[in-house]
């Protein structure tokens, strides 16, 4: 179930970067070539995105094992459509990732019930912030009825 969510709401966010982006007040500035005009909110909400990301990875891997890369694959997704380049985002949201994931690791030493049903809360967690995430950021006539 969580899987389905998640391929839903997680292609909704990836694909904002597709869409024109306001300039907001306190935006952030990447250092470079390279300006980022979302909001503080914006990149809050998607470094806590990566972190999430990094807590199911652990939990996946510890349930699956090592050749389980489910999780992860999402992060990279994301990371190369909000952060392909290097900078303060994507060093963020990489620390956040790996953050998480040791902490997750480091609390579960095996797999049990409660192991698969903190998963299952990380998956909806970011099924919750992909998609706040959207409405956030997608342009209001790019919502449709969806309000």
């Amino acid at each position: 179930m969580y899987k389905k969510i998640v391929q839903i709401a997680l292609p909704c966010l990836l694909g904002l970067t597709l869409l024109p982006v306001e300039a907001a007040h306190g935006q952030y500035q990447a250092e470079g070539e390279f300006a980022d005009v979302r909001s503080q909110d914006y990149l809050r909400d998607v470094v806590a995105l990566a972190s999430t990301l990094g807590s199911a990875h652990a939990l996946r891997v510890l349930c699956n094992g090592r050749n389980d890369q489910y999780w992860r694959s999402y992060m990279q997704d994301l990371l190369s459509l909000e952060a392909p380049y290097q900078g303060r985002l994507r060093t963020s949201m990489v620390d956040a990732f790996n953050t998480a994931y040791s902490a997750e690791a480091a609390r579960r030493n095996s797999c049990d019930d409660s192991a698969v049903s903190a998963e299952r809360v990380y998956a909806s967690t970011g099924e919750r912030l992909a998609n706040a995430l959207v409405q956030a950021n997608l342009p209001e006539s790019a919502r449709g009825s969806e309000n």
